[in-house]
């Protein structure tokens, strides 16, 4: 891959980033400003519910999709059989997820403690046939490195959400409306890239249980890292829930919406190296391998630290004008998590490099024992600190995945990085 094609992927894929981060953090404004940190928080547990229970029914289908497509993108018929199995698999796991959600959404009304969690979930619950082959999709198109299309797609349903849920919410509809926006949006993404991605989508049942099982073999492992960086990225959220209050929840979800700005840049450029990377290392190009974790990391520490102490010096100022004096209790949560994301910010820029080298057992212990590290914290630092508690616990989880991952991946893809 020439510089200037990475260039570009990246360039894409951070400004589609940048555009998705920006509506989110919309939303989550106008929600704040319009309902309050309570219907915020209760918002954020619908959405935190909703994207574990997507998680889990993608199985790592997705990621697998982007390794095996850009293995076997030469090759017709391997192409069209991976495609379909994720396909076909990700409709089913769909139609599951959907009956499942809607039967347990009164369980998790009651272990929250919140009576209208029910029927928010349950009004979630037909979104998962759409979401699942839309993420397919993604992950075709990424593997494909189409990511001009692959940032339209994206783009298009943050988008929508956006104007579905500010609308929504002028007209009374409050919470449900923003969930109404998750909905809408994903069938409006679903159907966009299933006409963008016609010209792929050659469906054949051809060598079906085979490719199925490679594809949830691979996505398995995945999916075990995956779920485990769930519970790093959303356990804060869960047990806050859990210990305090709704409204804890808003002002906490504040603090991490701000927070996670700093990931665009990292996210955009693991975007592009995970792929490169399992193409290198399946070519044995290890100059090239080299070379392209290095200058990821260098440049991403360069513009994050000198954002990161910005954004934490003024944090008072930007919270208070964005969302208003009541939501000060954010300050203090924002300005420990910085200290995280920046540091597992620079990593997540190769955060694909284990996996892409064939190593995904190991991502699946580091995570592991960054999630272990994680609830034991938040567990003890919640009851005593509150939402302060969360964030020190997530904080640390975040440094000690950084630390363990770095390790691993010089001594396995023998790379130096300065």
């Amino acid at each position: 891959m020439s510089a200037k094609k990475f260039a570009f992927d990246v360039g894409i894929t951070f400004l589609a980033s940048v555009v998705n981060l920006l509506f989110g953090f919309i939303i989550t404004v106008t929600l704040g400003r319009c309902l309050g940190a309570g219907e915020l928080g209760l918002y954020r547990m619908t959405s935190t519910l909703y994207g574990i229970a997507m998680l889990i029914a993608t199985m790592g289908i997705p990621a697998a999709l982007i390794k095996y497509i850009a293995e076997c993108k030469e090759n017709k018929d391997k192409f069209n059989q991976v495609i379909s199995s994720g396909i076909i698999t990700s409709l089913f796991f769909g139609i599951i997820f959907s009956i499942l959600l809607y039967s347990l959404s009164g369980v998790f009304a009651t272990i929250f403690d919140m009576p209208m969690l029910s029927g928010l979930l349950k009004l979630l619950s037909p979104v998962f046939p759409f979401a699942l082959i839309g993420q397919s999709l993604f992950g075709l198109l990424n593997g494909l490195r189409e990511m001009k299309k692959y940032a339209t797609g994206a783009v298009l349903q943050s988008g929508l959400m956006l104007i579905v849920t500010v609308t929504l919410i002028y007209y009374g509809f409050g919470v449900a409306g923003a969930v109404i926006g998750i909905i809408l949006s994903s069938i409006g993404s679903c159907v966009f890239l299933i006409w963008t991605c016609r010209k792929y989508l050659n469906i054949t049942l051809e060598e079906y249980t085979q490719t199925t099982k490679k594809l949830l073999k691979f996505g398995s492992q995945i999916f075990g890292a995956n779920a485990i960086n769930m519970i790093n990225y959303q356990a804060d959220i869960v047990l806050i829930g859990y210990f305090l209050t709704a409204t804890d929840v808003g002002y906490y979800a504040v603090a991490v919406g701000l927070s996670r700005f700093f990931w665009l840049i990292p996210n955009a450029i693991q975007r592009i190296t995970y792929p490169a990377t399992s193409e290198y290392w399946a070519k044995r190009d290890y100059t090239a391998l080299q070379k392209m974790i290095d200058k990821s990391m260098k440049y991403t520490a360069c513009i994050l630290v000198l954002i990161g102490l910005a954004v934490r010096f003024f944090a008072i100022d930007i919270i208070t004008l964005i969302f208003g004096e009541k939501f000060v209790y954010s300050v203090l949560p924002l300005q420990i998590l910085i200290i995280g994301t920046v540091i597992f910010g620079i990593f997540k820029s190769i955060g694909g490099s284990l996996p892409g080298i064939e190593r995904v057992d190991l991502s699946f212990k580091i995570t592991g024992v960054g999630a272990l590290v994680n609830i034991i914290l938040n567990s003890l630092l919640i009851p005593l600190l509150g939402i302060s508690g969360a964030a020190i616990a997530t904080t640390v989880s975040f440094s000690l995945m950084t630390i363990l991952s770095l390790k691993f991946i010089c001594k396995i893809a023998k790379v130096n990085i300065d």
